[in-house]
């Protein structure tokens, strides 16, 4: 009978402790007006993951605390989701980014609806497991649907051997991310 209690005491503890790493669970926001929540969107390049958790269409105008503007056709709002996996700042520049719609043609962000909205502008560092949030914006002809969000990002490694070499986490640095 002890036998087939620590038998299954063991049985217990192993069981339990193979299930994993603990992960953290942020928060749900609500989604906003008019926006798609996005699942499973995600993407790597080197040792920063990416996720599209969000997107907004038909956008006609941009309104934040020190001025309003409207597109030359609509604005596409991306929520992007980014987490550092590695354990050195790596850097993101939001100007970067490029929107591909299904017709193959390629869109820069928008500089006037990220600074009307505050979205962050310029080379953002992002620390080592940090996690950040935030919105993209895109002038797009009225008639184009968004296909995919082609980020562009750092492919460093903060592994030491790495760093002396000069070696890349990766070998590409950009990744496309399907929006639908």
């Amino acid at each position: 009978m002890r036998r087939i209690v620590a038998v299954a005491f063991v049985l217990a503890l192993v069981s339990g402790c193979s299930s994993g790493p603990a992960t953290y669970h942020p928060p749900a926001q609500p989604v906003r007006d008019g926006e798609s929540a996005l699942t499973n969107k995600d993407a790597t390049v080197g040792e920063v993951a990416y996720s599209v958790i969000g997107i907004t269409t038909q956008i006609t105008t941009v309104v934040g605390s020190h001025g309003t503007w409207e597109p030359k056709g609509q604005y596409v709002r991306v929520r992007l989701m980014i987490v550092n996996k590695g354990r050195d700042r790596h850097q993101f520049d939001p100007g970067q980014q490029i929107l591909v719609a299904g017709d193959g043609r390629t869109y820069t962000e928008d500089p006037d609806a990220t600074q009307i909205s505050r979205s962050p502008a310029g080379v953002e560092d992002i620390a080592r497991q940090e996690l950040i949030a935030f919105d993209l914006w895109f002038d797009i002809p009225k008639t184009t649907t968004p296909k995919a969000l082609r980020i562009v990002g750092d492919n460093s490694d903060s592994n030491l051997g790495a760093q002396l070499s000069g070696g890349k986490a990766s070998k590409n640095n950009t990744a496309d991310i399907p929006l639908s």
